[in-house]
């Protein structure tokens, strides 16, 4: 009974002494951001922004920058540890950046590491830098942020108010990557003096970039895919033929359908969006009357019309990358036509026909200068 007893006692003595192989905080370096650049004369460059923990607390005050080279990512990856002395850990990597050269190489190369491993989660947010990722990552500007890398993805979550750049999470571009029909794409991220700006959007057509849209361009591509949340649209109302008044639309709801017919044989694909918007100032203090809001809500929908078709066209005819589910669409509604063309999907795309409707509405709410009261 005793000797029982005793096996007892020991074996709650292991099981509540901890984990046994766990290392300390201080024993391991936490990556959160990391970089792939190309190499100067052959691999990759790879930089990790590491956090740095604080000497009072267990809250990280800062992050370090290590750069290592390699043939592959992996070697570089592991070379990191003489430089860091001692083992990085993948597992809350916030940001993964790719060097303008790299992209236009093939990322497929620099991703596959992260998707092979099993320490990097998918859902790190992926960018291409405009340049070098070792120059984004460098940027530890504490006054402004603790954790740069983890700040460049939270920057995107908060600038889906703004549409100016695509929110990308590596099993999201990867998922894009490895279907025949459709490309992926990625944020870009500038450095400006010691900070970062998340604007526009990377173009691949398979593993390489082909093009980039400035920020106006992916406003367009997000209202397309459906994934608009926000944004002003700047319309310019001529009052006179000397005067213009520039009134600012804060977008509220965008919903968009998309849909395809035959016409005379061949495939037409036609987007329909639906915006509700309210102004939200004017540049001069006018008098909005119902005939004038009517002439803005036309002018509204003009503008979107016209953005949306000028990125449709830019990446489809000018870069022929599928970033649209157009293959997709047809694939799903036309099952005959795409058995018998599926094939020449690469040829039919660039000229395929694309139709852009857009319905707006401007509700009153908020309209001080608007006549008659509301």
């Amino acid at each position: 009974m005793k000797y029982s007893a005793l096996l007892l006692l020991l074996f709650m003595l292991v099981m509540l002494s901890g984990c046994w192989g766990s290392k300390e905080l201080r024993d391991v370096g936490i990556m959160s951001g990391i970089g792939v650049d190309k190499g100067i004369d052959s691999g990759f460059d790879v930089t990790a922004q590491t956090i740095k923990p604080g000497s009072k607390s267990d809250l990280p005050i800062s992050a370090i920058v290590h750069t290592t080279h390699g043939e592959t990512v992996f070697e570089a990856v592991r070379n990191m540890i003489s430089e860091a002395k001692k083992k990085e850990i993948h597992q809350h990597i916030d940001s993964l950046i790719i060097g303008k050269a790299v992209a236009e190489d093939g990322v497929t190369s620099a991703f596959d590491f992260f998707l092979r491993d099993h320490e990097p989660r998918f859902n790190m947010s992926v960018f291409l830098a405009e340049g070098n990722a070792k120059e984004i990552l460098e940027i530890l500007n504490t006054e402004l942020y603790d954790i740069p890398a983890r700040e460049m993805k939270n920057s995107l979550v908060e600038q889906k108010a703004l549409s100016k750049a695509p929110y990308v999470e590596l099993h999201n571009f990867y998922q894009r990557l490895i279907d025949p029909y459709q490309d992926p794409y990625m944020p870009i991220i500038h450095k400006i003096d010691n900070d970062f700006k998340n604007e526009g959007t990377a173009i691949f057509k398979g593993d390489k970039l082909v093009g980039e849209l400035n920020g106006v361009e992916t406003r367009g591509m997000l209202r397309v895919q459906g994934e608009l949340e926000g944004g002003i649209q700047v319309i310019h109302v001529p009052l006179s033929e000397e005067e213009t008044v520039n009134v600012s639309i804060e977008v509220k709801d965008s919903k968009t359908t998309i849909n395809n017919f035959l016409k005379d044989g061949q495939p037409v694909i036609e987007i329909s969006i639906q915006e509700t918007g309210f102004i939200g100032e004017t540049s001069k203090a006018v008098r909005l009357a119902k005939d004038d809001i009517k002439k803005i809500n036309q002018l509204y929908k003009n503008a979107i019309k016209k953005e949306v078709e000028d990125s449709v066209d830019k990446i489809q005819k000018e870069l022929k990358a599928n970033t649209f589910d157009f293959a997709e669409i047809i694939r799903r509604n036309e099952k005959d036509y795409w058995k018998h063309h599926k094939e020449n999907w690469e040829e039919i795309y660039p000229s395929l026909k694309v139709v852009v409707k857009v319905n707006t509405e401007l509700p009153a709410n908020g309209l001080v200068n608007y006549e008659g009261g509301r």
